[in-house]
C-alpha cells in the first residue's frame, strides 16, 4: 500500500543519507567517520528559553538550534495556536517544518532569523505539512524571500481543489507516496506520509539524529480538534506507523505538550471517538 511503501523506505534507509537534486541547499553526504564524530545536538522536552518575537508569535528553544514556533491566529475572535518547527542543521541551513498561520507572522520569523544572523537571512528551506492554512499559510513570505518550499503533489492538488485561493503552493513538489529526504552537512531530515489522517495529505517531519518528530496536525496535543477533512478510520493506522520512530521530543500541530507520549495520546483520543 502507498503509506506502507513510504515508511518502509524510511526505516530501511535510516542509516543512510538521502539527497534531492532539485535543492541547491542539499549538501553532499558526509562520510561515515564524519557522521560518527559530528557533535550531537539533542533536543529535550525541557524548554531552554522562550522568545516572544511578537504578540502572536513565540519561540520555545528545545535544543541547540532547535525551536518550536507557535503562531496565534484569531478565528472569529477566538485565538488559535499552531506549531511549526525550526531546526538549524549541521551545515547552518535552517529547516522550517510547517509554517506560521500567515505571511505576516512568517515574515516576523524571518526578521528574527536575520537579526540572529547579523542582518542577513541564513540558508533555509521549508517543508509544507499539508494544504490547510496552519501548515502552509506562510508560503508567500518564504517564496518572496527566495526560500525553497517543499510540498507533496497531493497537497498541491488539494490546494487547487479545496484550498483558500489566497494560499500559495510550494515550489518544490515531490510524490507523496515517496516522501522526501534531504541532507545538510550530513544531517538528514525526512518528510513522511503514513497515510490519511487529520487530512488526506498530512505529513510528519522527522529529524532522526535529534530524535525529533514534528507530527503536524496528525499528532494531537489535546482534544480532537478539526476533523472536517479527517479520515477517522485510517487515522489510527497512520499514527501506528510513526510508533517505531525513535523520538525524545514529539511536537503536535497544536498544543504545548512536547513529550513522546503524544503518539499514544493521539491513539487514545481516536479510540474514544465515536
Amino acid at each position: 500500500m502507498r503509506p506502507q511503501r513510504g515508511l518502509t523506505l524510511l526505516l530501511a534507509t535510516a542509516a543512510l543519507v538521502g539527497a534531492c537534486s532539485s535543492s541547491a541547499t542539499a549538501t553532499a553526504t558526509a562520510s561515515s567517520s564524519e557522521t560518527a564524530t559530528r557533535t550531537s545536538r539533542p533536543v529535550s522536552t525541557t524548554v531552554l528559553r522562550e522568545i516572544q518575537v511578537a504578540p502572536d508569535l513565540r519561540l520555545r528553544q528545545i535544543g541547540e538550534g532547535a525551536y518550536v514556533v507557535t503562531s496565534t491566529f484569531r478565528w472569529e475572535g477566538t485565538p488559535l495556536d499552531a506549531n511549526s518547527v525550526l531546526v538549524e542543521m549541521a551545515d547552518g541551513t535552517h529547516v522550517l517544518a510547517g509554517t506560521p498561520w500567515t505571511p505576516e507572522a512568517t515574515g516576523l520569523l524571518l526578521d528574527w532569523l536575520r537579526d540572529q544572523s547579523g542582518g542577513s537571512l541564513p540558508a533555509m528551506v521549508a517543508i509544507d505539512t499539508g494544504y490547510h492554512v496552519d501548515n502552509l499559510g506562510g508560503n508567500a513570505a518564504l517564496l518572496q524571500a527566495g526560500i525553497p518550499v517543499y510540498g507533496s503533489d497531493l497537497t498541491v492538488s488539494l490546494l487547487e481543489e479545496r484550498g483558500d485561493p489566497g494560499l500559495v503552493p510550494p515550489d518544490h513538489v515531490f510524490p507523496i507516496d515517496e516522501g522526501l529526504s534531504l541532507t545538510f552537512g550530513g544531517e538528514p531530515v525526512r518528510a513522511i506520509y503514513p497515510g490519511p489522517s487529520q487530512a488526506p495529505d498530512k505529513l510528519a517531519v522527522y529529524f532522526p539524529e535529534r530524535r525529533l518528530l514534528f507530527g503536524s496536525c496528525m499528532i494531537l496535543g489535546g482534544d480532537l480538534g478539526n476533523t472536517a477533512d479527517a479520515d477517522m478510520a485510517a487515522w489510527p493506522d497512520a499514527i501506528r506507523q510513526l510508533l517505531p520512530l525513535p523520538a525524545d521530543v514529539v511536537v503536535p500541530g497544536h498544543g504545548d505538550r512536547l513529550d513522546p507520549g503524544l503518539v499514544q495520546h493521539t491513539l487514545d483520543v481516536l479510540a474514544q471517538t465515536p
